[in-house]
Order: C-alpha cells, then structure tokens, then sequence
C-alpha cells in the first residue's frame, strides 16, 4: 500500500474509534438517573434585595386588631396596627405589632415576614414616647415551631402566609384576615384552631 493510502487509513480508523467513543458516552449519559433536584434549581434566579424600609407613625388604639397568639402567650395580649399593614414589592409583608402583658407592660415592634422562605425580622422597637429605635433591630431568622415562637408563628400561618407560605396580595387582604380571626386558606395542619378576638 502507498504512503498515502496507509495515511488514510489511519484517518480513517482514528475517525471511526472517536465515533465509537462518542456513541458509548451519549449511551452513558441516557442510562444515568436524572438529579430532578438539579433540574429544578432557577440558576438565573437574582438574589433577595430589600426595598428600603420606612417606619411608621407610632400606632394607634383605634387601628388595633387583635389576634389569638395560641395558648402558650395567655399572659400577653398581641394586636397589629392595621394602619402599618403593607405588602412590598419585595414580597415582605411588614407591620407593627402590640403585645400587652396582664401586667400592664406594653412592647411595641416593627417587623417583617418573608413568606417565601418562611423568615422574620424586627426593625426597630417603640419607645414609651412613640419615637423609633432600630439599634437593636434584627437580621432574617428562620420561623420555628408554634410553641417556641408564639405569636410569629400564628401571623405567618394563619394571616399573612396561608396555604403554605403563599403570600397574601395586599394590606386589605391580611386585615380582613385579622378580623376573620384566620385567613379562609390557611392550613388546618398548620397551627391548632384560633378564636376570633376581633378589635
């Protein structure tokens, strides 16, 4: 055979083993099981960015409505400004919440709930005189179990995040949810069965 015979059969031979691999890779690749989890990440999904917080006027008694926080915060009574309900379009449903003890003693909180990843947050506690401090205000936390976490957990449940963490479309909605005394799609598994209080 000529030197450029042989040469082309080596061409050739190496072209036809390169084939033969890509065949047994593509077969390979089909027999692996798919990770569904993976297949499911958003990669161009954009980090959370909060929207610039505003605190509001300092509440007033007239725009409380109270809710039932579950047997284990009896010693308090706990209402949200009605007035300070808001829905941003970050997703973050903020209000002030009141909590009184039988004691007298009157706590006074912004704070915000994020639905999505069932968090919260406090941005600033209320002085005696109503004016605002945030030097203790806290970073998004994880919502835990009914009996730990009390009151925040029942807002998240049964008001703002029902059917499992939707979130509700607007301020109008999370207060006729307050009066309710629960939201109509809340989840009968999620917390035990509420009292309405009313205002």
């Amino acid at each position: 055979m000529s030197p450029a015979g042989r040469f082309g059969a080596r061409v050739a031979a190496s072209l036809a083993a390169a084939l033969a691999a890509a065949a047994s890779a593509a077969a390979l690749a089909q027999d692996q099981p798919r990770d569904s989890a993976a297949d499911s990440i958003d990669f161009g999904e954009a980090p959370f960015r909060e929207e610039r917080v505003a605190l509001p006027p300092p509440p007033r008694d007239e725009n409380l409505i109270r809710f039932d926080a579950g047997p284990a915060r009896r010693a308090f009574t706990y209402a949200v400004d009605a007035a300070s309900l808001t829905v941003g379009a970050d997703g973050v449903v903020r209000y002030t919440l009141v909590a009184r003890s039988d004691a007298g003693a009157t706590n006074v909180t912004y704070e915000g709930i994020r639905c999505e990843t069932r968090e919260r947050r406090v941005y600033a506690y209320a002085r005696s005189d109503g004016k605002w401090l945030d030097r203790h205000a806290t970073g998004w936390a994880k919502i835990g179990a009914p009996a730990r976490e009390g009151h925040v957990y029942v807002l998240y449940a049964d008001f703002f995040c029902p059917a499992r963490g939707l979130t509700i479309r607007d301020a109008a909605e999370g207060i006729a949810a307050l009066k309710r005394g629960r939201h109509p799609r809340a989840s009968e598994e999620e917390t035990d069965r509420l009292v309405p209080l009313g205002r």
